[in-house]
């Protein structure tokens, strides 16, 4: 959206649809939300794709990671939203945080639970985060890490323009072997360009 058009209509217009898509949409956590993010964060199949150890931890604790992330109170602390399907069924979460002022860079965080693994959500979610981040937040770099072995993550990453940019070699251990994390960015100027 060009800024040289700028006005009521179309600020009013940006605002509303920057976090809403057809089939998403980001909103602020609720503390009835921490339940089931809390339940997701902790099961073992998101431990083993997310996690350098596969480990439950209390409840309580990965509560306050999403309460951490998602306190909002301006962008240069990060920011965390919670996604939902337009009727406001929770499937994940999201996250920029990590943020560095003078870098103007942060770290993406992206979590899809349960049953809605693998349709699609993680992706439009990845795009809308990194959309906020550079439109809203004026980041000029926006990086993660994933392992090497979580295909579908790198899919997703790869589809929304995130780039390989190295390896932290054997950087993770699970099932008995050392696994590489994949370091992945995305520049304002590749997003905009």
């Amino acid at each position: 959206m060009a800024t040289e058009n700028w006005n009521t209509e179309t600020a009013q217009d940006y605002g509303i649809n920057l976090l809403v898509s057809e089939t998403i949409r980001l909103r602020e956590l609720q503390e009835e939300d921490l339940p089931l993010l809390a339940g997701w964060w902790n099961s073992p199949e998101f431990m083993a794709l997310q996690g350098n150890i596969v480990l439950p931890h209390p409840r309580t604790e990965a509560a306050e990671i999403f309460r951490t992330w998602s306190q909002n109170k301006g962008t240069k602390d990060g920011v965390g939203l919670c996604i939902t399907l337009p009727d406001d069924t929770l499937v994940g979460h999201t996250a920029l945080y990590n943020y560095h002022t003078s870098a103007r860079s942060a770290d993406l965080m992206m979590m899809i639970g349960g049953s809605y693994v693998g349709q699609g959500y993680g992706t439009e979610a990845t795009r809308m985060i990194v959309d906020f981040g550079f439109r809203e937040m004026g980041l000029n770099r926006i990086g993660l890490g994933v392992w090497e072995y979580n295909e579908r993550a790198l899919r997703t990453y790869t589809k929304a323009g995130f780039r390989e940019e190295g390896r932290a070699r054997q950087a993770g251990f699970h099932n008995g072997k050392f696994h590489d994390k994949v370091l992945m960015s995305q520049l304002a100027e590749e997003y905009f360009g």
